[in-house]
């Protein structure tokens, strides 16, 4: 047979276009959320904006900012409400960056850490920014499930009560809860019942229809239905405990214990 031609020159040089990706850099921390108001992700409903910032936003941003990468991905040991407070020594949280241009040491950590405190207006803290590894994420994941949360938070009562009427909170060791998935989730959250546990109480006596309630909790009650118990939806509750209408009027996040998440 006859032997195949040499192809034909091609008419331009031939190109190769190669890209260069950095793998993903992690950095870990904790925030505080100092202000009301402030969702922890950008948050819409019905496609409303609510909320003017989130707390992804004034972390995340700056860091995707400063260190040239394409994308950011936010990650956290869980999430309070968007009234709720985030105090103590904050929660354990965890950034990757996408093909990030510039690669962070511990130098640049430390400079963005007080920028980013200082251009929050006192909304948001955050502390001990670190290089970590994707092991992190498992971390925080774990933590979901193993965690307590101190809580503080206002109640009003509508029958007038007296220091000694809250002895029954205070005696609480342990307490079992059957919640069921609140209606203001229900939209979002699966209907089902969660067995939950109240490890301790204490009071703190104001008026005749206020009190400061403090209180340890397992991973996921949801403490604004202990106390008005959601048209029975949670039961026990403040207000059956104390037999009386009760409501929540502000709920801070005082401290994230965890059973093996430093």
């Amino acid at each position: 047979g006859r032997a195949a031609l040499a192809p034909a020159a091609l008419p331009a040089p031939a190109r190769i276009r190669a890209r260069f990706v950095r793998d993903t850099v992690f950095i870990s921390g904790r925030y505080l959320k100092l202000a009301r108001g402030l969702t922890q992700t950008p948050w819409s409903i019905q496609g409303q904006r609510r909320g003017e910032d989130s707390v992804e936003e004034l972390v995340a941003g700056p860091l995707q900012k400063r260190f040239s990468a394409e994308a950011t991905s936010f990650h956290s040991a869980g999430r309070e409400d968007m009234d709720v407070r985030m105090l103590g020594d904050g929660r354990p949280f965890a950034v990757e960056l996408i093909n990030a241009h510039v690669l962070p040491d511990a130098l640049a950590l430390s400079e963005e850490e007080a920028a980013i405190n200082s251009q929050a207006d006192a909304r948001i803290e955050v502390h001990g920014l670190t290089l970590c590894g994707k092991e992190a994420m498992e971390d925080l994941r774990r933590g979901e499930n193993s965690k307590r949360k101190q809580y503080t938070c206002v109640v009003w009562v509508a029958k007038p009560i007296k220091r000694p009427d809250l002895a029954v909170l205070d005696k609480v060791k342990d307490l079992a809860l059957s919640q069921k998935t609140p209606i203001r989730v229900l939209h979002r959250r699966s209907a089902m019942d969660r067995d939950k546990m109240i490890h301790s109480c204490e009071c703190e006596y104001l008026n005749a229809h206020f009190f400061i309630l403090r209180l340890v909790a397992s991973a996921g009650t949801y403490i604004k239905e202990f106390v008005h118990g959601d048209f029975g939806r949670t039961q026990p509750n403040v207000g059956s405990l104390l037999g009386s209408e009760a409501d929540i009027i502000q709920l801070d996040v005082e401290r994230v214990l965890y059973d093996d998440l430093a």
